[in-house]
């Protein structure tokens, strides 16, 4: 490579980093924003704002709104994909007791790591619209398949509820709980405390269904 190659590569590499970086800011704004007010309650320039950006760069990189939001969605729910990929290799030869608590272990500490997502979700799961069905026929439907592939039997709406409700709840609302009772739930030994509760309350009332 000689050296005039390597004077018109590095512009060119310099101009993709900031494009990526641009992107990148991009999707950090959105996911706040529209975890925190919703769809409807945040503008394109808002976004741009918050990020730090030029005016007119979400069509630039995303041609729309809509389009945006659609990335953001992807890019929460890839991350909890990649949890429960990890999360079926760990728990394959573990009895299906154990595969639930590890499940929920698994859960609950992805929810304290990733509070974004549950609070998109509840924006998101008030009233039907295309976003909701987006998220259902793009990811909801196959991690609903995916959790009962994991803990070894078919997760009913009941359980599917409390868990993700206990388990994920106070990471959603995390400056409530610091307010309320001055902890951290984001903190370590809480995020672990969390989920063993979780996982006795979950084993207690599948005892108690089994027994009915």
């Amino acid at each position: 490579m000689t050296a005039e190659t390597k004077a018109k590569r590095s512009p060119q590499k310099a101009t993709q980093k900031r494009a990526e970086e641009t992107r990148e800011r991009l999707l950090d704004a959105a996911t706040e924003l529209f975890a925190a007010l919703g769809f409807d309650g945040v503008s394109a320039r808002t976004i741009e704002t918050h990020a730090g950006v030029q005016r007119g760069l979400i069509a630039y990189h995303f041609d729309t709104k809509e389009a945006l939001w659609r990335e953001m969605a992807d890019r929460l729910f890839t991350d909890l994909r990649e949890r429960l990929s990890l999360t079926a290799d760990i728990v394959r030869d573990l009895s299906p007791e154990e595969r639930q608590k590890a499940f929920i272990t698994s859960f609950v500490r992805y929810s304290a790591d990733a509070p974004m997502l549950n609070r998109m979700m509840a924006q998101e799961g008030k009233a039907p619209s295309w976003r909701l069905d987006y998220l259902y026929d793009t990811h909801l439907r196959d991690i609903r398949a995916e959790v009962s592939r994991i803990i070894g039997r078919e997760i009913d709406p009941h359980t599917y509820y409390v868990m993700t409700g206990a388990g994920a709840f106070v990471f959603t609302m995390e400056h409530v709980c610091e307010k309320l009772f001055g902890v951290n739930p984001r903190e370590e030994s809480f995020v672990d405390e969390h989920a063993r509760i979780v996982a006795r309350l979950l084993e207690s009332l599948q005892r108690e269904t089994d027994e009915s």
